[in-house]
């Protein structure tokens, strides 16, 4: 599926900002933050366009935003094969790559009376298979 799809999909216009990040982020196997995502074309969008694009690909579920523990935000696709829930991500801490797990994440405790819990955000760091060798 390309960035057209995904945007008719979500019935969403197909503008050329939304169609820039959707592609770059297909075309990459890791989460990419803001800066990376821009990178490859800097200037062709203002700052207010791409934050703008970003919040509603975000909003309609095309992508989400993963929190590393640096508070770096980095965005990736959601993607058919991921569990429908939450998920874990896997942070490399030798070359930054951010990788979402196809493994479905509960709350790892048991909360207290009167607690519930509405989301479950799982980062694992460590070495990928690439910076092992």
């Amino acid at each position: 599926m390309d960035a057209e799809q995904i945007l008719k999909l979500h019935n969403l216009k197909n503008t050329g900002c939304r169609k820039f990040i959707i592609s770059e982020l297909l075309n990459n196997d890791s989460a990419l933050s803001e800066n990376e995502i821009k990178k490859a074309l800097p200037d062709l969008f203002d700052r207010v366009t791409f934050y703008r694009s970003l919040k509603t690909l975000e909003e309609k579920s095309i992508i989400h935003r993963i929190v590393l523990h640096d508070s770096t935000v980095k965005y990736a696709l959601n993607n058919e094969a991921l569990p429908k829930g939450e998920h874990a991500h896997f942070h490399c801490i030798k070359c930054d790559a951010v990788t979402c797990l196809e493994a479905e994440v509960q709350a790892p405790v048991t909360m207290p009376k009167g607690f519930s819990v509405d989301s479950v955000e799982v980062l694992l760091e460590g070495t990928c298979p690439d910076c092992k060798r």
